[in-house]
């Protein structure tokens, strides 16, 4: 098949959306398909990898505007280029309205040149890529349209974009064209079991297939233990999470003796403030942030147990965090503190890869910590079930997507 993936995240991109369209155009390609990404890039031109096509295009306002979104490198706050993004923003609702114009073209250029069997689009960043290729199915109905929503869908709030509420035509407008996307697509795709579900009865066509998020680096059985007993956080601290409770439970272990006083916590690429407690300035280690490859690698190599905090405050169901599943492969006891009747406490129990705890609850996390720290006392591993992990693998979950399209769509396989 012919492939076009239109996405405004994508290699070399370190942003966690990404990884997922990544996995998608290294395993079509893979699989022996042919495969070309109009994406998001510094500047506009062509390249290869893994295989496949790249067509960059640049944001005409701000050059590569998502990584800088994402690093919060937008440079001087009153900049014309802010000014002018701001004013996009807020009038289209749209914060890649401009380049989605660009993306199109060149995307309408591709299809006039060649037959493309299959188009798929991510909610990566924003609606942008969904909207045009909403156009090209209009233009092109022949096409097998997948339309990847990766989580819920969302809408911007006005009050925090700080749009006026006589913007809200805008707004009925974005969510009755979001509602076409759903409805004119050939198939939908989600995360999660409980994400998937709400997308059957939001769609008129309820086609919706669930492709998890996951890891792509070999498992690894064999397990590196530190010096000093050390718990790591990988990524920043979203909006309602915090590590609040971690490092309450945190100091009175060592208060307690239960935990040795050289031991570690180790946050990296955390941009928000956290309140640290003085009493632990020297057991907690704020660090830089990392690219992905080297975020996997100090998993593996430089931490005991890995931490994922996520809060049931963010009003939000059938999450996996992307770290969560980068986790999984690593042989390292995992830290959940998080909603523990939602997804992330079954993905524990069911891959014995390590303990989900409710945020709320010190006294379950204090004990969670004890049994990891007692894991790197004794140098033993937990019993992992690896073949629920392996489920996991990128390129198991691909796998599910073009099994689907052979069945589907078989005499263009």
């Amino acid at each position: 098949m012919n492939i076009l993936i239109i996405t405004n995240v994508f290699h070399p991109s370190n942003m966690i959306g990404a990884f997922r369209i990544n996995a998608f155009a290294r395993y079509f390609s893979r699989a022996g398909h042919d495969v070309t990404v109009v994406a998001e890039g510094v500047e506009d031109g062509m390249s290869y990898w893994e295989g496949c096509r790249i067509r960059y295009v640049r944001d005409p306002v701000i050059r590569d505007f998502t990584r800088k979104v994402y690093d919060y490198a937008l440079g001087p706050k009153w900049s014309l280029h802010r000014f002018v993004k701001g004013l996009e923003v807020r009038l289209t609702l749209n914060a890649s309205y401009f380049w989605c114009v660009r993306a199109l073209k060149t995307a309408r250029r591709l299809m006039s040149q060649r037959h493309y069997d299959v188009l798929l689009s991510t909610y990566s960043y924003d609606v942008a890529p969904h909207f045009c290729a909403f156009k090209l199915k209009k233009e092109y109905p022949g096409i097998f349209w997948i339309a990847d929503f990766r989580e819920e869908l969302s809408f911007p709030v006005a009050a925090k974009w700080n749009i006026p509420q006589w913007y809200s035509w805008q707004l009925r407008r974005l969510k009755d064209m979001m509602k076409k996307v759903l409805d004119m697509s050939d198939l939908i795709l989600s995360v999660s079991k409980p994400i998937v579900d709400d997308f059957k009865l939001l769609s008129s066509h309820g086609r919706v297939l669930e492709i998890r998020n996951g890891y792509d680096y070999p498992e690894v059985y064999e397990t590196y233990f530190q010096e000093r007993f050390t718990m790591m956080y990988l990524g920043h601290f979203y909006k309602d999470i915090h590590p609040d409770n971690l490092l309450c439970a945190y100091k009175d272990l060592i208060a307690e003796g239960y935990l040795p006083a050289d031991c570690l916590i180790k946050i990296v690429g955390n941009h928000e403030r956290i309140a640290i407690p003085d009493v632990l300035r020297s057991k907690v280690v704020e660090l830089p942030k990392v690219t992905h490859d080297e975020a996997v690698r100090m998993s593996i190599e430089e931490s005991d147990v890995l931490l994922m905090i996520y809060s049931r405050c963010a009003g939000r169901k059938g999450v996996y965090s992307g770290k969560l599943l980068d986790y999984l492969a690593t042989n390292k006891p995992i830290l959940a503190i998080c909603d523990t009747a939602d997804v992330v406490g079954d993905l524990m129990h069911d891959t014995c890869a390590g303990y989900a705890v409710d945020e709320d609850d010190i006294p379950a996390i204090k004990e969670a910590i004890k049994k990891c720290y007692d894991l790197w006392l004794n140098k033993r591993v937990l019993p992992r079930n690896w073949n629920k992990i392996k489920e996991f693998r990128r390129s198991n979950q691909v796998g599910i997507l073009l099994d689907y399209l052979a069945e589907n769509i078989p005499d263009r396989g």
